[in-house]
């Protein structure tokens, strides 16, 4: 059961994606299916990279906490996203921790793995560069997008990824405090509340603790 489940997420995942069924094999061989306890370190700051990681379930927080002992919430990794990449690849250490804020699944493509076969097998190395190559066309896309953006429009840009992440829903839940949101998108809290305010007055959104029901989806991409 788990070496199907390994197969299927290895073969849809970006990076995998133009691999060959026998390549996909080789590399599930060397990949292990972890659960995550809510609360659990899966790696801190400091530590070698023996792998790299692919959410299936539950969610991921990457920080880094200050000299002073202040949190900067770096990114909240939902299923489908991995993460340890670049360290991996670069043989460093890591730089931020990553902490499970659910109950999580996670495959780690151990670094064994991937090594041997980007050595044994050169069509391997051309076909992961065709896969990243379509990503960062994308990633270039929202990079350029979210420098240009305000607080207000990076909180509405998050909120309508979010409602299509979860089918287009009018009603999403934030997948975490608004602390560690605002963070992420690097607003203070404050501003991050005065924003949910004024589009709750603009009659663009309606809030009940971490639920957000958007009602007017056009109002929102366009307001100002």
């Amino acid at each position: 059961m788990d070496k199907a489940l390994i197969i299927n997420n290895l073969s849809t995942f970006y990076l995998f994606s133009e691999l060959q069924p026998e390549q996909i094999e080789q590399l599930a061989a060397g990949t292990k299916l972890l659960d995550i306890p809510r609360g659990s370190i899966l790696f801190n700051r400091g530590d070698r990279a023996h792998g790299f990681y692919l959410l299936l379930e539950g969610q991921i927080k990457l920080g880094v906490i200050s000299p002073q002992g202040d949190e900067k919430v770096i990114g909240l990794i939902q299923p489908g996203q991995s993460f340890g990449e670049a360290i991996l690849f670069l043989e460093r250490s890591f730089p931020i921790y990553a902490q499970a804020t659910l109950d999580s699944k996670v495959l780690i493509i151990t670094r064994d793995a991937i090594f041997n076969i980007l050595d044994n097998d050169i069509t391997v190395v051309r076909r992961m560069l065709a896969g990243i190559s379509a990503r960062n066309r994308q990633l270039v896309n929202d990079i350029e997008s979210i420098s240009l953006q305000n607080s207000a429009q990076r909180l509405i840009g998050y909120l309508l990824q979010i409602s299509a992440d979860a089918g287009n829903s009018t009603s999403v839940k934030l997948p975490a405090n608004k602390l560690t949101i605002a963070s992420m998108l690097n607003i203070t809290p404050e501003t991050f509340s005065r924003v949910l305010l004024r589009l709750c007055n603009a009659g663009l959104i309606e809030t009940n603790g971490k639920e957000i029901i958007i009602t007017d989806v056009n109002g929102l991409r366009n307001f100002e």
